[in-house]
């Protein structure tokens, strides 16, 4: 094998991982592009007015606010709980180290 065909052969990861990160960002890139036209024509052509369409954007952000806030608030309420079940257990593994110290004592007396 000749000292070209060899170099020819090889094969460099770097590059390969490099247009493939490349090519993902390009795809990325198209997909916006494409949702972007295709919500400046559907807004184009719309039966409703400017008015109309703000009114249901501000009506869709407050739901979707409202909606993260009560998750949030759920979420917070199931952390206390459950910040309040490890605390319990915890006191309650000290109780049982208490308990297991004293029946190791006992058991060395005997």
């Amino acid at each position: 094998m000749s000292e070209f065909e060899s170099v020819k052969n090889y094969e460099f990861p770097e590059q390969e991982d490099e247009v493939r990160n490349q090519s993902t960002i390009r795809n990325i890139a198209i997909f916006v592009a494409g949702a972007s036209i295709g919500a400046g024509v559907a807004l184009l052509l719309a039966p409703v007015t400017g008015e109309d369409i703000r009114y249901a954007l501000r009506r869709g952000y407050r739901r979707t606010l409202k909606g993260i806030g009560r998750r949030t608030q759920d979420f917070r309420d199931r952390a206390e709980d459950l910040l309040e079940h490890a605390q319990d257990l915890r006191e309650h593994a000290g109780d049982i180290r208490e308990r297991g110290a004293k029946l190791l004592r006992f058991a060395g007396r005997r």
